[in-house]
């Protein structure tokens, strides 16, 4: 999977608390995009000590958690808050977010208050959870409050609640309005005589257990002490299932600006005619963005050749694929061609691979086709005609009719032990071996019904209905089928 959600908050030490509404948060934002993964991370580096130390629990900050991402092969992320405003922790994620955008593509959802839209939903969902205040009753909301400007996102939350309820006010313990300027405005209101208070947070954490609900000086104690009835509510935001969505849905929108992933196309050119390209590979030739062509190290590059009067304008790149048996080289290869192509994806520009034949049969392309698919990305296969297709056309014959069987034998790997084996055959890949592989149907009796093509459809091919008649070697596009005897 190379894309995931990282969902910030500024965290809790309370275990209880994180379950019920990051957790859930996070949970929702599971549910709602399968696939991706959701890792979190936390803005407040004293709860993660504190969480570390006490318990344990190791939580990353923003930078720990895109490190991670990008060591697994992340390379596409949506960033999304759970923080109430565009406020100072909010302005801090961002930042650590800057030096990862020049390697991953990153995109942020917004905090829950952004929108005049935010606030209406916020309100809605507000009052049908905990519940509208009856006559005689009225609702404070505890928000953290903050010394940076988006503080005004409080006193913009508090005239949207009270455009529903007039029995609705906010606070804050660090900004402002606070709890004062609350009571004043209660003091013009005598027939209210009982408050519910409940936090205006993400999670009931310290601020919520103590400041609103807990001693002495707490808000609870203070309005007790002028006559109150006062009950206190210890649920966070996060809790709330309409709070939950309200971060999923701003989520999306993040997952909405992120440039769409391009596809990889392996695409089989055929044996060599250019008329045998399929209208597909043809079509997706003159629509990919970038065109990769296999360099074996040799000066022809066969493929690029067949394929050239379509790639006019392309721009054109050549991929190393060694042609050696030492697996560690090959399987390096391929693995830096893979992420040529990744980086290519992750732009959104779509990628076609040339292959001689068809990519299904004896590719080299699809080892790197599984490596690109092993790391999330979109692929498709663009079949070609085969080489032995082509070849039994150009003999005019069969390959297999009825119930015949047919084998295909890469005549430079073992061919010996495949030999008996009751099918007609076909051998690819003969090259140097053909003279060998020539006298090994000879002495099994199947020398009369072979026949071979070299360079099939390309210049210098030759035809030997008869391949007892070839008497030297051939070149590296030499085919062989040679057909049962079938009663």
């Amino acid at each position: 999977m190379n894309q995931a959600i990282l969902a910030v908050s500024f965290g809790t030490s309370y275990p209880d608390t994180l379950e019920k509404t990051i957790a859930a948060t996070e949970r929702a934002l599971a549910a709602a995009y399968p696939d991706w993964q959701v890792v979190r991370a936390f803005t407040s580096g004293m709860i993660i000590k504190k969480l570390q130390s006490r318990d344990g629990v190791e939580i990353d900050h923003v930078a720990q958690a895109l490190e991670r991402l990008e060591a697994a092969g992340v390379t596409r992320v949506a960033v999304q808050s759970t923080h109430v405003m565009h406020g100072e922790e909010y302005e801090k994620m961002l930042a650590k977010l800057a030096p990862y955008r020049s390697a991953m593509q990153i995109a942020v959802g917004a905090p829950l208050l952004h929108a005049q839209a935010d606030y209406e939903a916020v309100a809605d969902a507000l009052l049908a959870w905990l519940r509208e205040p009856a006559d005689d009753e009225a609702l404070i909301l505890m928000g953290h409050g903050t010394a940076h400007f988006a503080n005004s996102a409080y006193a913009q939350m508090e005239h949207v609640l009270r455009t529903r309820c007039d029995r609705v006010y906010l606070a804050t313990v660090e900004g402002y309005p606070t709890l004062d300027s609350v009571v004043e405005q209660l003091a013009k209101r005598p027939e209210i005589r009982r408050l519910t208070l409940a936090p205006f947070m993400l999670v009931a954490g310290d601020h919520a257990r103590n400041d609103m609900a807990g001693g002495e000086d707490s808000w609870k104690a203070q309005l007790e002490a002028k006559g109150y009835e006062v009950r206190c509510i210890l649920k966070g935001l996060g809790e709330c299932p309409a709070i939950q969505n309200q971060f999923v849905a701003h989520c999306g929108t993040a997952m909405a600006q992120l440039p769409q992933g391009g596809r990889l196309y392996g695409v089989g050119v055929g044996p060599g005619d250019p008329e045998l390209l399929t209208l597909k590979a043809v079509r997706v030739l003159r629509e990919a963005d970038v065109v990769m062509v296999p360099d074996t190290c040799k000066s022809d590059k066969t493929a690029l050749h067949i394929a050239a009067q379509y790639l006019q304008g392309k721009e054109i790149e050549t991929v190393a694929t060694p042609m050696v048996r030492d697996k560690a080289v090959v399987d390096a290869a391929y693995e830096a061609a893979a992420q040529r192509i990744a980086a290519h994806l992750n732009c959104g520009r779509s990628v076609a691979f040339l292959t001689l034949g068809d990519p299904t049969v004896y590719s080299t392309y699809m080892y790197i086709h599984e490596k690109v698919r092993a790391r999330g990305y979109d692929v498709e296969v663009v079949p070609g005609v085969t080489s032995f297709c082509a070849a039994a056309a150009r003999l005019n014959l069969s390959l297999c009719q009825g119930a015949e069987p047919l084998l295909v034998i890469p005549a430079s790997h073992g061919a010996e032990a495949l030999m008996d084996v009751k099918a007609n055959k076909v051998f690819m890949k003969a090259g140097k071996s053909i003279l060998e592989l020539q006298e090994e149907l000879r002495t099994r009796g199947l020398l009369e019904r072979a026949s071979m093509v070299e360079n099939c459809s390309m210049e210098g091919e030759r035809i030997y209905e008869h391949f007892a008649d070839l008497t030297e070697p051939s070149g590296y596009f030499s085919l062989v089928i040679a057909k049962e005897e079938w009663k």
